[in-house]
């Protein structure tokens, strides 16, 4: 399995997630703009949503694979994170190393306590990367996840931090 390591995200970074987001996988599975303009890309390496934190997940040789952020962190210290990866970086562990990376950065901040995915009942592929990476099955989500066209049911993921 390769190391991979994260960076924040920066403003020139918008051209290989547009090309990234074109992907048929993270259109399915994710809820970016269908269709996927340019525009949408450099408004997310500007942080319009206002996520968290927000980090590009690069391989061995420095190249950007995919993204990975903190939505929110609640009142509860739940760190809510999405990732996603480019047809170009998967299969090998990008997502576990950068769920790892977070980690690291979490327990740096003490209103973080938990981390926590809410993946797709249906996305079989995030759900598996979420238990390597030490993020444990747990009750039925609120929310809902696309899949499609289609809103599915969900599932959170956790890892409580160690104090």
């Amino acid at each position: 399995m390769s190391v991979h390591q994260v960076r924040d995200i920066k403003p020139t970074d918008a051209s290989w997630i547009f090309d990234a987001c074109q992907d048929e996988q993270i259109q399915y599975w994710t809820t970016v703009p269908k269709p996927y303009l340019m525009e949408h890309a450099t408004s997310f390496t500007a942080n319009a949503l206002n996520e968290y934190k927000i980090w590009v997940i690069k391989n061995e040789q420095n190249k950007p694979v995919g993204v990975i952020s903190i939505h929110t962190v609640n009142e509860d210290g739940v760190a809510e994170i999405g990732y996603w990866i480019a047809p170009w970086g998967r299969g090998n562990g990008a997502v576990v190393n950068a769920i790892f990376e977070v980690e690291k950065y979490a327990k740096t901040h003490s209103n973080i306590k938990t981390i926590q995915a809410t993946i797709s009942d249906l996305n079989n592929a995030s759900q598996a990367v979420a238990l390597r990476a030490g993020l444990l099955k747990q009750e039925a989500s609120c929310k809902t996840c696309p899949a499609g066209g289609v809103d599915t049911t969900a599932t959170y993921y956790r890892k409580v931090l160690a104090v």
